[in-house]
């Protein structure tokens, strides 16, 4: 068994996991004071591209004017759509329609749990393989840029920073992953967390 084997192996074979509970705690403090949300469904894909008997994984620098999240790392994805067949659905359409990339239900290997954000969404992220030759084709609309990183690099504890600070006296915890001029953060970090407790050994 090669190494990018061992490593869908441990994917698909791994146990559920949690996300980080300050998350979650960040998410209610957000809301504090407001009416009860409503949380709108969204999907990402994880995109897992072959290079060198290993993997990398795709990111995606948000363009800077958007209303959420502007100029942060994320994995490609977005809202569901009612013309969508399930969340699965809205994960290929919107990675394909921000950068380009063509996936297909039977590159998925399996989902993350759902997670809530700042901005009113639950996402679901989708782990998936995808061609080592794909072409971006990026969505200025959406998306500034497109990079990838090792994956050894990214799921390595070693890596995840953290930094801990006091919102109305709760103590919370904010990981974040440097790479080159990259900082990954947030709910994309939470989500790569997640990963690394699965995958990595």
């Amino acid at each position: 068994m090669n190494d990018q084997q061992q490593l869908l192996a441990r994917f698909l074979l791994g146990p559920q996991t949690h996300y980080d509970p300050s998350h979650s705690a960040r998410i209610k403090l957000s809301a504090a004071g407001s009416s009860p949300r409503t949380y709108k469904q969204a999907a990402v894909l994880i995109p897992l591209v072959p290079r060198h008997n290993t993997y990398s994984v795709v990111f995606t620098l948000r363009a800077r004017h958007l209303k959420h999240h502007p100029g942060q790392i994320a994995f490609p994805g977005g809202r569901y759509e009612p013309q969508d067949v399930d969340l699965i659905d809205t994960a290929i359409r919107e990675t394909k329609e921000e950068t380009g990339i063509s996936c297909n239900r039977e590159r998925i290997l399996g989902q993350l749990p759902s997670l809530p954000t700042i901005s009113g969404y639950i996402v679901t992220p989708y782990v998936s393989t995808i061609s080592a030759n794909y072409r971006p084709d990026l969505d200025p609309n959406e998306v500034d840029d497109l990079f990838e990183v090792p994956i050894e690099y990214l799921l390595n504890p070693v890596n995840m920073r953290s930094a801990r600070f006091s919102i109305n006296g709760t103590d919370l915890n904010i990981y974040a992953i440097p790479y080159h001029n990259h900082s990954i953060w947030g709910a994309t970090a939470q989500m790569v967390k997640l990963l690394s407790n699965q995958l990595w050994y």
